[in-house]
């Protein structure tokens, strides 16, 4: 099949299939009249592509997957999958402990303008520096 092909197929442009190639992420594509022949192979993998940049892998991470026939290392990428998870929900954490302090803080900051007691937060803020509230 030809680029416009895989590139409607998959919703990869054009220009990304180009640059697939270019980095080695899909091997050589052999030419038929001048024209790129693409397999379905091809568009398996530029659809497993577009899913994992997605998925926030970068090109770097996807250029491994790809064994030395032009086939999908399937145990590779489960081990990619895994450290991703494991990558996404240690940011989880991360962020739940934020939004927990940014609760507190918010609570604390209420009940200072309920009990009127807003003087050193009201200073700390027209100076733009609340460290040393």
């Amino acid at each position: 099949m030809r680029i416009s092909d895989i590139a409607r197929r998959s919703g990869a442009s054009q220009k990304a299939i180009r640059l697939y190639e270019a980095r080695g992420l899909l091997a050589p594509i052999p030419r038929l009249n001048r024209y790129r022949d693409y397999s379905e192979q091809d568009l398996h993998l530029v659809q497993l592509i577009r899913q994992a940049l997605t998925l926030g892998f970068r090109l770097a991470d996807v250029a491994c997957l790809r064994r030395a026939d032009g086939g999908i290392d399937w145990p590779r990428v489960q081990t990619l999958l895994v450290t991703r998870q494991q990558a996404v929900r240690a940011d989880m954490e991360r962020l739940h402990q934020l939004d927990q302090a940014l609760t507190a803080l918010r609570d604390e900051v209420a009940e200072l303008v309920v009990h009127g007691d807003t003087g050193a937060l009201e200073s700390c803020m027209a100076a733009g520096d609340c460290r040393a509230a």
